[in-house]
């Protein structure tokens, strides 16, 4: 039997050869629109079109949250967990009470290119292409809250860059979060080639990884749970993905070859794509095979952990968790009790994630480290920072005590 390493090894091999033979230096993004009225099924937009945004009625107030993937990945993962997917689900839940539009930005054929200095660049290209759309469109860039996940935080960045020359040193985006923004080959470069606090009216960064992620401050806010360098708890081990769908693999395997169906959905859904050549389709099918899916879930799932740790903080705190953080200038000193927060209360304390605009203007104004613990399970957040758990009202405590008495009372002889 050959071992999942060695099998994980062939297969990046193979798709190493697809993206040789299918290099691409020039891509068009597309925009992905999700709103309360089409949670499931997306209006598709190339970043050129100018006219099919300011047709919809329901995107034009609405609040407009941008998800940018990172390096290697697509807008919609089949092939292993799909974040995306969940993010906006998570904003789109019907706990959100915002009227909220979600964008999630297609660059696959700029973020899966082998050379990762190419991505960077395409990345560039990526935020260009939003830029213009959003100039194009006249969206208002105080409605845009770019969350960006590896590659992609920096992508957010460049697209706010590229939107403020471009509209002559005006305005920039909004908000701006960095998803343990990537760090391969971009620490301790300057500011302008990366995600920075100049890039937005707000930026906060959560960081989750000293191998893939970005150690330096990048943000007005820059949290790091578990001390942020490859400590969160969970990650120590491999583990097991279970596979819900036994019954389904011999399908599955078939529709490699005949795909018909699969075929159909897609052009009915994605009419305003373009249709994927050959070496595209191949690559897709390949990353169907369940077999092989679970071994790429597992090798991934187990290398970057705690990279892809902060979009699961992430999601978690939309509806779930309150992210209580603490301003410190160390992990050891977070750990030792020895932080200096001179405003900590508990409204107005640093929240880690969605809420983080949330948090004391003092705060959002700095350039400091916020430091917090979290768990090993979903939704990783202790329990006393759950949104859902509330505290008991201790009149209602007593008063139900008291009722207990009286009928103890009454049945007494």
């Amino acid at each position: 039997m050959v071992r999942p390493f060695l099998l994980f090894i062939y297969l990046v091999k193979i798709f190493i050869l697809i993206q040789k033979l299918n290099g691409t230096t020039e891509y068009d993004t597309y925009f992905h629109v999700f709103s309360k009225q089409n949670i499931d099924k997306p209006i598709s937009i190339i970043w050129t079109d100018k006219t099919k945004w300011l047709k919809i009625k329901s995107f034009q107030n609405c609040s407009i949250k941008l998800i940018a993937h990172g390096y290697a990945e697509r807008w919609n993962m089949d092939w292993r967990w799909d974040w995306v997917n969940d993010m906006k689900n998570e904003f789109l839940n019907n706990k959100t009470k915002e009227n909220i539009c979600v964008i999630a930005i297609d660059w696959e054929k700029g973020a899966r290119e082998i050379n990762f200095i190419t991505a960077v660049a395409n990345a560039d290209i990526a935020g260009e292409h939003l830029a213009e759309f959003i100039q194009n469109n006249y969206i208002n860039p105080k409605r845009l809250h770019c969350i960006g996940f590896s590659l992609g935080a920096h992508l957010c960045g460049f697209a706010s860059n590229n939107y403020y020359i471009i509209t002559k040193k005006q305005t920039r985006f909004a908000h701006i979060t960095g998803l343990d923004p990537s760090g391969p080959l971009l620490r301790k470069a300057s500011i302008d080639k990366r995600l920075s606090l100049d890039d937005a009216d707000f930026v906060d960064c959560i960081h989750t990884s000293s191998t893939f992620g970005l150690q330096e401050k990048s943000g007005h806010m820059d949290f790091f749970p578990d001390g942020g360098k490859s400590n969160a708890k969970g990650c120590e081990k491999f583990i097991v993905i279970k596979d819900k769908d036994e019954i389904e693999t011999n399908i599955r395997i078939k529709r490699f070859l005949f795909n018909r169906k699969q075929k159909q959905e897609s052009s009915t859904n994605d009419n305003d794509l373009p249709e994927k050549n050959f070496i595209g389709i191949i690559r897709d099918r390949i990353g169907r095979i369940r077999s092989l899916k679970k071994v790429f879930l597992n090798i991934h799932a187990y290398i970057g952990c705690n990279h892809l740790r902060s979009p699961h903080y992430y999601i978690s705190s939309i509806n779930q968790c309150n992210f209580r953080a603490k301003l410190c200038s160390t992990w050891l000193n977070y750990l030792s009790k020895t932080c200096n927060d001179p405003i900590d209360n508990d409204l107005t304390y640093p929240r880690m994630g969605f809420h983080a605009d949330k948090s004391d203007s003092i705060y959002r104004r700095g350039n400091n480290s916020y430091y917090l613990k979290t768990t090993p399970k979903k939704p990783y957040c202790l329990p006393s920072s759950s949104s859902s758990t509330t505290e008991k009202n201790p009149k209602t405590r007593t008063s139900v005590r008291s009722k207990l008495k009286k009928k103890l009372t009454k049945l007494r002889p």
